[in-house]
């Protein structure tokens, strides 16, 4: 199953930018109050400041928009019977192998911009994350459907499980130090759970 992000991911991109936009304009605002109120070439000082703050978001702008359509563009996620792999890159393309049998978790993750556009992302953890990223392996953003996809990961992680201790032998200490993380895992859950 290969999956795009939705469109509204661009659209996101485009109201994150607006947003810091705005505050940039927002705060040099209050630094003309200030100017007015304070200086002595209120003049000058003001077509220096906002000379910088509107050449600073153009920059931005110019500079942010192409990446951002490009990244979205070459972004794709595929879910195969024994994996999830991210596909990724503008210049450089890379493609992430995430096995099903060394997820340990699947987080939605949506912000107050995904949450307004029906849209959200999947943050996947497995027992042997690396250590440049904050506890998730991958993430899986611009999803529309996240609800079902999570479903669906779900499963096939279940099913993934059930075929590795099938086909494991026994005594195998990979197998065994993923089957401890998960039953810690879940005692750590019940305990936070009980609180």
């Amino acid at each position: 199953m290969r999956i795009t992000p939705d469109p509204r991911l661009r659209t996101k991109v485009w109201l994150v930018l607006a947003t810091i936009s705005a505050f940039v304009l927002v705060g040099a605002g209050i630094a003309q109050v200030f100017i007015w109120l304070f200086a002595d070439s209120a003049g000058l000082m003001s077509a220096i400041m906002w000379g910088s703050v509107g050449g600073a978001l153009l920059l931005m702008w110019v500079v942010s928009v192409p990446i951002a359509v490009l990244w979205i563009k070459n972004l794709a996620y595929e879910v195969t019977h024994d994996a999830v792999l991210i596909h990724k890159g503008i210049l450089t393309k890379t493609q992430q192998n995430i096995p099903l049998r060394m997820v340990t978790d699947f987080r939605l993750q949506r912000t107050l911009f995904d949450r307004w556009l029906g849209i959200g992302s999947l943050l996947v953890q497995t027992a042997g994350q690396s250590t440049n990223t904050p506890g998730y392996e991958g993430r899986l953003s611009g999803l529309a459907e996240w609800g079902a996809l999570h479903a669906e990961l779900t499963s096939r992680v279940r099913d993934a499980r059930v075929l590795s201790q099938q086909t494991t032998p026994a005594g195998d200490p990979f197998a065994l130090l993923v089957d401890e993380v998960h039953q810690i895992r879940q005692l750590l859950e019940a305990s936070e759970g009980s609180r």
